[in-house]
């Protein structure tokens, strides 16, 4: 047994031995992308954030969306199976109409009569930033969102283009995928076929520090490419973990390349999470083209959703639960931060 794992072991674990997301109310305080804004553009949208289904219209073009709760209060009809109309959003099921504050605004049986008091729609705290609409699922009452959005001060930098990728969805945790993304280990061997190498599977030991917004990390990896290229280079990367789940990836390589990868990591539900990426980097499209980036990386994903799909569905949280070596230094501090934020014992400040 390795001192790491003598240490581990010993070490009393003060919260639960699995991290299930809906037990616990405080996640619902953190701001989650529910995908790209320009996938929002003439009709409703659905989308799950922890469970709750919710409904995204975009009132007319150029106007900001609108999120509420995805449940006609008349008869419960998806919203997200209506329209807009007049920059109004059209419930499939009578045809009643709510503005973007979820006003009501038409009863189309009996226009000219009252409207309910309950008829207006549960509305959900929503922005748009970074090309992405982000949700706060807790109401006034619960508090609010407990902090503001993650930074990605490379995303207004003109230095730095922008290549917007995809939505890829997994049947695993947000655990899962958020600590494979901080994982140096696995590359050699899950990433194989793309740019790891099973003949090279060392890597640096990583610097670990706990920030007012979660952990930064820092460390080297031999790699045998990068997207669109082959030939083997280093990645010096710092990797930022935003609680609960969101991951700003910053890889300097030795030609002085910079490329950022924004993983913005949602829960769907207690199994399954939903992984929108941008990508950001110091080159031009006539360098490196941005279809070629996109193959690159849909691959890479593909081979991260692969392995992460064949684990058991519960995160394990408990460091007991599992072995653990020199390795897996970002892991261990990723689970002793998830921890104290349900445990009451890590809380972000309000002004991040």
């Amino acid at each position: 047994m390795t001192t790491l794992e003598q240490t581990t072991r010993s070490t009393r674990h003060a919260g639960p031995d699995h991290l299930v997301l809906s037990e616990h109310p405080v996640l619902r305080r953190f701001w989650y992308a529910t995908g790209f804004a320009a996938a929002v553009d003439g009709s409703p949208v659905k989308r799950t954030v922890l469970g709750v289904d919710l409904v995204l219209w975009r009132p007319a073009p150029g106007r900001p969306v609108s999120v509420a709760l995805d449940r006609c209060a008349h008869r419960d009809a998806p919203l997200s199976r209506g329209w807009v109309t007049d920059c109004h959003l059209v419930c499939p099921y009578h045809g009643w109409e709510w503005d973007a504050q979820g006003r009501t605004q038409r009863i189309p049986q009996f226009p000219d009569s009252p409207h309910p008091t309950k008829s207006g729609l549960t509305m959900v705290a929503s922005q748009e930033r970074y090309g992405m609409v982000w949700v706060c699922l807790a109401s006034e009452a619960e508090g609010g969102p407990i902090t503001g959005l993650p930074e990605v001060p490379q995303f207004d930098d003109p230095a730095w283009r922008v290549v917007p990728e995809y939505e890829w969805a997994f049947d695993c945790t947000a655990m899962h995928l958020l600590e494979n993304n901080f994982d140096p280990g696995h590359v050699a061997f899950v990433h194989r076929n793309t740019f790891g190498n099973i003949d090279k599977p060392e890597v640096t030991d990583t610097e670990v520090t706990r920030t007012p917004w979660g952990l930064s990390t820092y460390g080297e990896i031999p790699v045998e490419g990068r997207p669109g290229e082959v030939g083997t280079t280093v990645r010096r990367t710092v990797s930022q973990l935003w609680s609960p789940f969101f991951g700003h990836i910053h890889i300097t390589y030795p030609d002085g390349l910079g490329h950022v990868m924004v993983k913005a990591i949602t829960p769907v539900d207690d199994r399954r999470c939903l992984l929108t990426q941008t990508v950001l980097r110091t080159d031009s499209e006539a360098d490196r083209p941005a279809a070629e980036i996109l193959a690159f990386d849909d691959e890479v994903e593909g081979e991260d959703r692969d392995l992460l799909e064949s684990l058991p569905a519960d995160f394990p949280l408990a460091p007991h639960l599992n072995a653990h070596a020199r390795a897996d230094r970002n892991s261990l501090a990723i689970r002793r931060l998830w921890t104290d934020l349900v445990t009451g014992r890590f809380v972000p400040p309000p002004s991040v």
